[in-house]
């Protein structure tokens, strides 16, 4: 019986330049930028041509707003609430605020992804005296925390951006990394602010909103009608449009338009297409207003971002 593998500590995968074992043809790199007073700011880009599970302890002391930039593939982490694992699925163009004084858990990931997370210290959030809703300091206290979900275009853009300040060789001032950590972090909140409560949602609407969600995104080139989209969710138009609110923190069309631009970033990051065929195959006759839709979501111009992507 082979042995079990004992945890990787979060502050030995968080140190700059770690690489770890995970066999060939497999990748893994990290960098970490660590601001004053207990602020760090840490990028994991990897590609894991085979599963790989890794386990894990968080000794880190802080607490993780992390948001997945980009991903290639699946990625899922589990951790351990005190009576079962719980299992948490990583998407695309997403974050999560997690938080857990030594507990363990599990990372999965195949394919690719790149994730940049603002790690704090809970003292210094304090010291910030922001708002935190009654539901995100329970969890906090609790110490099990793991809540995602949150998805906006200014956390996206925002994220875009502290991930490209990684990749310069002349890396930004250590001022406006921690402007752009503190804007991060505000969105997440912000996010919270205008998350309705979804505990009034059924399991039977999650299940119909989940499955809407599902068909809406099944063509990027044509949204559904809403009409057509509540007969699928079988729930009214008024609840669909509700309930999406309360559970993506999104309108409908705001759902599909962030999973559009998320595709249309990750095709134009692989350079086989040009800004116009990506425009066209995701719908858009106007090449113009990709462009607007585009900048609107990343804050740069298509054209731009695959130039500095390293496409021609």
């Amino acid at each position: 019986m082979s042995a079990v593998q004992a945890p990787t500590p979060v502050s030995q995968i968080i140190a700059n330049g770690y690489r770890g074992e995970f066999g060939p043809g497999n990748q893994c790199r990290v960098t970490r930028v660590t601001l004053h007073g207990g602020l760090d700011i840490v990028r994991w880009q990897s590609t894991f041509a085979q599963a790989v599970e890794l386990p894990l302890q968080d000794d880190s002391e802080r607490i993780h707003f992390s948001f997945t930039h980009r991903l290639k593939g699946k990625a899922h982490c589990s951790f351990h609430d005190g009576r079962r694992h719980t299992r948490h699925a990583i998407n695309e163009g997403a974050g999560s605020i997690s938080f857990g004084r030594s507990r363990e858990g599990l990372y999965h990931q195949q394919g690719e992804i790149d994730n940049i997370t603002v790690m704090i210290n809970p003292q210094l959030l304090a010291q910030w005296d922001v708002e935190i809703d009654p539901t995100l300091g329970s969890a906090l206290a609790c110490e099990h925390c793991f809540l995602d979900g949150y998805r906006s275009g200014e956390m996206s853009a925002t994220a875009h951006l502290l991930c490209n300040a990684m990749d310069l060789s002349q890396p930004r001032s250590s001022l406006w990394l921690y402007g752009q950590s503190v804007t991060l972090v505000s969105l997440f909140l912000q996010a919270r602010r205008n998350l309705a409560c979804t505990c009034r949602l059924s399991p039977l609407d999650r299940q119909r909103l989940l499955r809407a969600r599902e068909y809406l995104l099944a063509d990027l080139g044509k949204a559904p009608s809403l009409p057509a989209l509540a007969r699928e969710a079988g729930m009214s138009q008024p609840k669909l449009t509700r309930g999406f609110r309360q559970l993506f923190a999104n309108s409908v069309y705001g759902v599909f338009q962030q999973a559009r631009m998320a595709q249309a970033r990750s095709r134009l990051m692989e350079g086989e297409a040009s800004v116009m065929r990506v425009a066209s195959d995701l719908g858009y006759a106007n090449a113009s207003h990709f462009a607007t839709a585009f900048r609107k979501q990343f804050g740069i111009n298509p054209s731009s971002f695959k130039a500095g992507a390293g496409h021609d």
